[in-house]
């Protein structure tokens, strides 16, 4: 299984406004991709620090194909002016316990 994570540093203030254009871009995402759950966390610790998780995808082609698409280049780019940073990665479920 395939996940896909985001790191987002957001500007101070802006954090709400973040959460919300994270939610817009997703729910355009999720009907491309049925079956993946995509989640945004809010750091309790720093205000200004979300992370996103995405997965699980079937294959690192259906995450590369998402990653090529308009919709993704629209939803960074919808979120950009909101963030000081970002940080995208992609992982491999290696071990699970439940």
């Amino acid at each position: 299984m395939i996940y896909t994570s985001g790191v987002w540093s957001v500007k101070e203030g802006r954090e709400e406004e973040f959460a919300r254009a994270w939610q817009q871009s997703v729910d355009g995402m999720s009907l491309d991709y049925p079956g993946i759950v995509f989640r945004l966390l809010h750091d309790i610790e720093n205000e200004s620090r979300f992370i996103s998780v995405a997965g699980p995808w079937r294959n690192i082609e259906q995450v590369t194909a998402m990653r090529n698409s308009q919709r993704f280049s629209d939803s960074v780019s919808a979120i950009q002016e909101l963030l000081v940073g970002m940080e995208i990665a992609t992982y491999e479920v290696v071990a699970e316990v439940s």
